[in-house]
């Protein structure tokens, strides 16, 4: 490529900042005035409008320098440009596909300039190519960094949605002073095992629970690991003082875990959770039957 003509370009990309700016708004508002609308009346929170627009100003100065400069330097500012006006748009809940559309204009203004310029400079068409490709190639890279900001912050908003929902999930309830119930409902898996092992020994702990019962009624598989992984709760709850009672193991449910050849041995099992409250009352009191609401109350 001729350097002198390209390097002219290059400084024109700089050059030529607000006239950039103004013909993506035009092309923007002639597409959707709304957006635009949106974009005037936001009010920055965590940076100012002159750190916003020295942030642009870095933007364009990184494509024009890419044109004259080597190109995996260029790469590597236009992906952390990226990665931070994403994370500071994230922080200014800027939504992402409102950014992935102004950039569609930016875009537009930007190949309309290096159209004008490759003009007056008489650039040849492989050069122009050229050109438009490193620009295209760094604008992508740029939509590629902005939005794994995005990415990462829904994760995180995920990860901490489904840590407060497996918390909720293991609720131990105390019936009476010693006395509680810990229904488990849904598959357990390894993750969801190590949760309900961590949340009710800390619950148990806390209530100074000495009985605790283990309602699997709303359990729908119970295989080897899920077997192994009940049995380590247990195992951990009795180094604590806790004896423990499993309820509502269903019919179909006891026939493939007897295919499976797992054992309850020496584990308390009761068929419903209605006839462990009895035998717990029945234990607590003298070993007398009682009702409900004399034996544990």
């Amino acid at each position: 490529m001729n350097k002198k003509k390209i390097q002219l370009i290059s400084e024109r990309i700089v050059e030529q900042i607000q006239k950039i700016t103004e013909r993506s708004a035009y092309l923007q508002m002639q597409e959707n005035p709304e957006s635009i609308k949106k974009m005037m009346d936001r009010k920055l929170r965590t940076i100012t409008e002159e750190e916003s627009k020295q942030l642009y100003e870095q933007f364009l100065f990184y494509l024009g320098e890419a044109l004259v400069s080597d190109y995996d330097t260029s790469f590597q500012k236009i992906t952390k440009w990226g990665e931070k006006a994403g994370e500071i748009a994230v922080l200014e809940d800027i939504p992402l596909d409102e950014s992935l559309d102004g950039l569609r204009f930016f875009r537009q203004a930007m190949l309309h300039i290096i159209d004008e310029e490759a003009e007056k400079v008489d650039l040849s068409r492989k050069e122009f190519i050229q050109i438009t490709s490193i620009i295209d190639t760094l604008l992508d890279r740029c939509i590629y960094s902005y939005s794994i900001a995005f990415v990462r912050h829904n994760r995180k908003k995920m990860e901490v949605a489904q840590l407060a929902l497996l918390e909720l999930s293991v609720p131990v309830v105390p019936l009476a002073k010693g006395i509680a119930v810990l229904p488990i409902i849904g598959e357990i898996d390894t993750h969801r095992s190590q949760m309900i092992m961590e949340q009710t020994l800390t619950r148990c702990t806390e209530l100074q629970v000495e009985q605790l019962m283990i309602d699997l009624s709303g359990v729908a598989i119970i295989d080897t690991m899920v077997a192994h992984n009940l049995f380590q709760v247990i195992n951990s709850l009795k180094l604590l003082g806790v004896k423990v009672v499993l309820t509502g193991i269903r019919p179909e449910i006891a026939q493939t875990v007897v295919s499976l050849g797992v054992s309850f041995e020496g584990v308390s099992v009761c068929g419903s959770l209605q006839q462990a409250i009895t035998m717990v009352g029945f234990e607590r009191k003298n070993e007398k039957p009682a009702s409900l609401g004399n034996s544990i109350f």
